[in-house]
């Protein structure tokens, strides 16, 4: 009968297995901090890269706020020939926003963050502001057309106030950089005729440039700088309809000759002080009794001043801009409240009737004293 033990290993062989345990532990805890290293420098390659992507945000801050009876790049803002005009004092500012992330543009995940928390910016989805799928080119256009159409119908509430009478026409509001129409129609032209026929409206002449071509090209008649020139306006099939690439609006002919000159900035939104602007020029005084006043609001033609958009960041850039009064419009009141800076005072104004008693009261005694402000509209 045999018995099996188990013998005991060397000593030589014992040393050897645990010299191969000891590398073996060195050589994880060497690999250990490598690999994590790896893993920190692909983390912060992930996380910088997120940071970069853009996203679907567009941010609004505040822009510059412009004196309208003074100069803006160089230029003299408001210009007018043909009436007497009398010398004015104070300030009347149009009140901008700047917005990043529009058409063409982008904005990242830490602007977008940066800007969340910061009470003179306002984060919103691109969608909001702009129409799905809109171009940088398209966002200009219709900017360019918006603020044409605003300088037209505040002069109009002006000269109404004043019993100044002018004439209706439909125009050419604004022009697309690379349209057909580029070369050939001018913003500001007045349509005269399309093929020889004219219409009552906007509609009128849109059903007449898609139902006339001539070889690619549309004939009109338009008046320039006060002279008719007869054309032939290229025009493209876009869609199964003819299109010229610009935008018809109603328009006005007045006797007198008023340019407003603000560069590239476009929209609606500063036709209650061009018309307050207008209106102090060509009546004797100034109607901010030296006061400087910021507003904003876009103007109809009867007068009533409409809601805008950024109301918040135009208040912030009045106030940068060391104004001491601001024209809110009533229907914007509820984003007004509680965001006022400090030392701006605002009123609340729904018409240019409204806006002139404003500044009448301001000027005659330095106080919004007796004048609505958006405290008072918001309250039931």
């Amino acid at each position: 009968m045999s018995c099996v033990t188990d013998e005991p290993t060397p000593p030589a062989r014992r040393r050897g297995v645990r010299a191969a345990a000891a590398r073996a532990i060195d050589d994880a805890q060497l690999a250990r901090p490598r690999l994590a290293l790896s893993m920190l420098v692909l983390l912060c390659a992930m996380i910088l890269g997120g940071s970069l992507l853009p996203v679907p945000y567009v941010i609004e801050r505040p822009g510059p706020a412009i004196d309208v009876l003074g100069d803006w790049e160089d230029e003299q803002i408001l210009a007018i020939d043909g009436a007497e005009t009398y010398p004015t004092d104070g300030e009347l500012m149009m009140t901008t926003v700047s917005v990043d992330g529009g058409p063409g543009y982008r904005v990242t995940p830490v602007e977008v963050v940066t800007a969340w928390f910061d009470r003179t910016k306002m984060v919103m989805p691109r969608e909001a502001v702009f129409p799905e799928g809109q171009t940088r080119e398209e966002t200009t256009l219709t900017n360019t057309a918006a603020m044409s159409t605003s300088q037209q119908g505040a002069v109009a509430v002006a000269l109404d106030e004043l019993g100044i009478e002018y004439r209706d026409v439909v125009m050419i509001a604004g022009v697309q950089e690379d349209g057909a129409a580029a070369s050939t129609l001018e913003a500001g032209d007045v349509i005269v005729s399309v093929g020889g026929e004219t219409a009552a409206d906007v509609e009128g002449y849109r059903d007449l440039i898609a139902g006339s071509s001539k070889d690619g090209a549309v004939p009109m008649t338009v008046r320039r700088d006060g002279e008719e020139t007869e054309l032939e306006v290229p025009a493209e099939l876009v869609d199964g309809t003819l299109r010229l690439g610009v935008v018809l609006s109603e328009g006005h002919e007045f006797p007198l000759d008023i340019d407003i000159a603000v560069g590239d900035i476009g929209g609606p939104s500063a036709g209650l002080v061009f018309s307050l602007s207008v209106y102090d020029e060509l009546t004797p005084g100034a109607l901010t009794g030296g006061h400087a006043i910021a507003g904003t609001g876009t103007i109809a033609e009867d007068g009533a001043v409409g809601s805008i958009g950024g109301i918040r960041q135009k208040m912030v850039g009045a106030a940068e801009s060391d104004a001491e009064f601001f024209l809110a419009p009533t229907a914007n009141c509820d984003e007004v409240v509680g965001y006022e800076p400090d030392g701006l005072q605002v009123v609340a104004v729904g018409s240019f009737e409204e806006a002139l008693e404003a500044t009448g009261t301001i000027a005659g005694t330095g106080t919004v004293e007796g004048l609505p402000t958006c405290e008072d509209v918001s309250t039931p």
